[in-house]
């Protein structure tokens, strides 16, 4: 009876998890679209000029935000949830309240830092002068996101999943709305309206914090509640030094496995203008190389939301299956999370190779360069979202710091052949190879530590061979249909392209769809599986 009680408890607590995270997921493709919306009216307005000075010091912001949404909110969770499990309420609003402290301290020396250093990173990495605007308005953006991480992360210890997911919409609608509206005020001066842009982030943070804050106020009578009744008093808590200690421990090395692609996208930022430079373009000119490579960021990051979602839904059941020591379940959740990226990761990649002109001239009509950057850049998704996959399962057996690992060799790798790769003939595209090259090393690492903790065998056949045949009859069905239907329709106005693009990927994916289940690649049972049903 105590196993049934135990093994319902587990499935409860599964359940819960997976509830919250479908919650998150949503927000976090509810804010992939307003990003998407923000980024591509930008990129018409400003073009790859304005694009070069935005794209500099973005990736900044984006390093912080993979903190905030997986790393501090990840360990305060955890940490305020074994709190509350035990009944040590106090602790754990003390674990709140002193993690609050510590990133509001560093959060604020991160900004300062970004405002004195401005003129030394665009000195450093060649960057034109007009990159001082985004710097700018960029720069205060770390305050507001260690605010919001830590606020996220208490609630989601609580299992309330509501106030990340609001904040999370209302932090990009602010982003949005403020960042497109400055942005056109201070047009036709691209350098002030890229980083009228940048402050969007601020106003989406403000927004954000502003949203948890309220939230927060609104439970804080409960909270209080909840530590007389349990009879704990501030000798019952815990001290600012015992927190900082727990929460840097965990922190650390999730916040830098969930920000390898800020991590590339920050190798891109301080060698890719350097680099073109010093072969002898002109600094205009490498600055609109790489606010080209800017615009493709925007088609390879909307993906990979799904492969976050993906890990958020399997990492604790496979934690689960490991703390019983369930070899046989281990297997299937690890190979089921690796066939999963895979099905969502190849069908991007090849749908992007395929129709990367077309679509970057629908997408960015005004701006339409970059395609032959795109169709090579798209690879790389498949990479990063098994690197993805493979750090959430080393994360939920305990091996937090081998993506640390993979993280190092990727960036060492990125970094020497960006050199190598962008002072060549490729000049941007070179980046974009280094890229797929780093991602590469970091999944191939992380599978193979994933491999060898877990004893995971992979099924080729079920897991490449048939994902990968069905992708490849996708991509000649969708480039079949668009240049079949441009022989007919044409594709010399926006309209006609618009309309023969939309049409492609609708047929392609489609298409897909109906391969992976002929194929076998997917199966009623494995839907079962993702939906994580209770067996009979």
């Amino acid at each position: 009876m105590a196993k049934q009680a135990a093994k319902g408890t587990s499935y409860n607590a599964t359940q819960t998890f997976i509830k919250g995270a479908f919650i998150l997921s949503l927000a976090g493709l509810a804010a992939k679209v307003l990003s998407a919306f923000f980024r591509v009216p930008l990129g018409n307005w400003i073009g790859d000029t304005g694009m070069g000075y935005y794209q500099a010091g973005y990736p900044i912001y984006t390093l912080f935000t993979a903190i905030a949404i997986v790393g501090i909110p990840s360990t305060i969770a955890k940490l305020v949830a074994e709190k509350r499990v035990l009944g040590e309420y106090q602790a754990a609003k003390d674990i709140f309240t002193h993690t609050m402290r510590l990133m509001l301290i560093i959060g604020g020396i991160v900004s300062a830092m970004i405002f004195a250093a401005t003129p030394v990173m665009i000195s450093l990495f060649n960057w034109p002068i007009e990159v001082k605007y985004s710097l700018w308005g960029l720069a205060l953006s770390p305050f507001f996101v260690c605010i919001m991480g830590v606020y996220r992360g208490y609630f989601q210890g609580m299992q309330n999943m509501a106030p990340t997911a609001v904040s999370q919409v209302l932090e990009n609608l602010g982003r949005v709305l403020v960042g497109l509206a400055l942005a056109l005020f201070f047009l036709p001066d691209l350098g002030k309206a890229a980083g009228g842009a940048s402050f969007g982030a601020v106003a989406g943070g403000i927004f954000g914090a502003g949203a948890l804050l309220i939230f927060y106020l609104r439970k804080k009578a409960d909270i209080h509640n909840e530590i007389e009744k349990s009879g704990a008093s501030k000798s019952n808590g815990l001290g600012f030094k015992t927190t900082t200690k727990m929460v840097l421990i965990i922190a650390i090395p999730i916040s830098i496995g969930a920000a390898v692609n800020s991590i590339i996208n920050l190798l891109d930022s301080a060698l890719v203008i350097k680099t073109l430079t010093q072969i002898g373009l002109d600094q205009e000119m490498a600055n609109v190389y790489f606010g080209q490579l800017g615009k493709v960021a925007t088609f390879i990051n909307f993906p990979l939301t799904f492969g976050m979602a993906l890990v958020i839904g399997l990492v604790p059941a496979i934690a689960e299956a490991a703390a019983k020591k369930d070899k046989k379940e281990v297997q299937m959740k690890v190979e089921l999370g690796m066939r999963l990226a895979i099905l969502l990761a190849m069908p991007a990649s090849a749908g992007l190779m395929v129709l990367a002109d077309p679509i970057m001239k629908f997408i960015y009509a005004n701006a339409p360069d970059g395609g032959n950057i795109l169709a090579v850049a798209a690879l790389s998704i498949l990479f990063i979202m098994l690197g993805q996959a493979f750090t959430g399962i080393l994360q939920g057996i305990g091996k937090v710091w081998q993506p640390v690992i993979g993280i190092a060799l990727a960036a060492i790798v990125k970094t020497i052949l960006n050199i190598l790769l962008v002072s060549s003939s490729l000049k941007v595209v070179g980046a974009a190879m280094a890229s797929i090259a780093a991602y590469g090393v970091f999944t191939c690492y992380n599978y193979m530590m994933m491999k060898h903790y877990t004893g995971f065998k992979l099924n080729i056949m079920l897991v490449i061979v048939k994902p990968f045949l069905s992708t490849a009859v996708m991509g000649i069905i969708a480039w079949g249909t668009y240049f079949g239907l441009a022989g007919i329709i044409g594709v010399d106005s926006f309209k006609q392209n618009a309309l023969v693009t939309l049409v492609s990927i609708a047929i392609g994916g489609a298409a897909y769809l109906i391969l992976i289940f002929l194929s076998g690649a997917i199966t009623k049972k494995d839907i079962a599986e993702i939906l994580n049903k209770k067996e009979k």
